[in-house]
Order: structure tokens, then sequence, then C-alpha cells
């Protein structure tokens, strides 16, 4: 008699598998990830819906931010702000902050830089106010202790205003200081 040998293939048990993916038993490591994403993608959804509600209501504001943050980089940076040259960014001259503080105390001059600086149209009409402090906060003043910069209309309560503030060196004086443009 001869015996032969069964071609049977032998079962192994569940931990010395080579495929876990065929595993039915349990749940598996990419189901247990592909859930995680889900959840997060969700919730980060929601996260970023409801952080959208408390927004102001205002159709401006994102606007308005942009004209701020324009306007204050025309002034900081461009020679037909308060730079003296256009290759050193943010360093002020401070002959051009007490004329730009002439000029905006002015009507027809004040309505002139609106127009220069792209804050008048037609149709809408932004104003300005454009402030020079110290890093203390208190109002930057020259040698004979005159306020350099500190003019425009008077900020309204029930607006909306839209701040940026750059810090600037001011040339003459060797010292830094905080720039605050608002528009509204």
């Amino acid at each position: 008699m001869c015996k032969t040998t069964s071609k049977r293939k032998k079962v192994l048990p569940r931990k010395f598998r080579k495929n876990p993916f065929k595993d039915t038993y349990g749940q598996i490591s990419l189901d247990f990830i592909s859930g995680i994403v889900i959840f997060m993608i969700t919730f980060l959804f929601l996260f970023q819906t409801l952080t959208s509600l408390f927004v102001p209501f205002q159709s401006n504001s994102d606007e308005l931010k942009s004209m701020s943050d324009r306007v204050a980089m025309t002034l900081a940076e461009s020679t037909s702000g308060l730079a003296n040259s256009p290759t050193d960014n943010n360093i002020i001259s401070l002959k051009r902050a007490e004329e730009l503080n002439y000029r905006m105390n002015t009507t027809t001059l004040y309505g002139e830089l609106r127009e220069d600086l792209g804050l008048s149209s037609e149709t809408v009409l932004y104003n300005l106010n454009v402030s020079l402090y110290e890093l203390d906060r208190s109002m930057y003043r020259d040698s004979a202790n005159n306020v350099v910069l500190n003019n425009g209309p008077v900020l309204p309560q029930n607006v909306n205003v839209a701040q940026t503030v750059r810090v600037v060196y001011v040339e003459q004086d060797d010292e830094f200081a905080l720039l605050y443009v608002r528009v509204w």
C-alpha cells in the first residue's frame, strides 16, 4: 500500500495570517482610521460654520479691513505717504508726517488725500483717521512737544471701523513708533 499525502492547506490561527484585511471577525485599523477621518472632517466643518455665525453681520467688514491694510501699507512704505525712499520700508519722515497732519486738517486737501489713497469713489466715500503713537501708547511728539500726527474725523460709535497698526521707524528721532490707520 501506498500512502498518499493530501494537499490540503494548513489553516493558521488568526494572529499568524498574512493578510489582516480579509479578517471579518472584528474592526480593523483601516475601518478605525476612516471613521476618525470622517469624524474630524465633520467636526471641522461644524467648527468653521459655527464660528462664522459670530462675525458681525456687516457686509463691508472685510472690505474695510483690506482698505485699512492697504492705506497703512501705502503710508508706511510709499513715497506718496510717509516714507522718504521706496526701498526703505516702514522708515518714515517726521516732516512728511507733519505734512500729512496738515493735509488731513484742511477740508479740500483731506478730500484729495482720500482720492489719492483710493478711499473715495462715485458710490462710496470712506473716512480716514491716522495717528502716530509712541510704543507706550502715548501720542508721538516732536522736539517742540507738538503732536506730530493725530488727525481725521472723530471715530463714530455705532459704525464698523477697521484699524491697522504698523510699527514704523522715525528717521529723524531714531525711534520706533506705532502708526494707527482707521477706516470707516
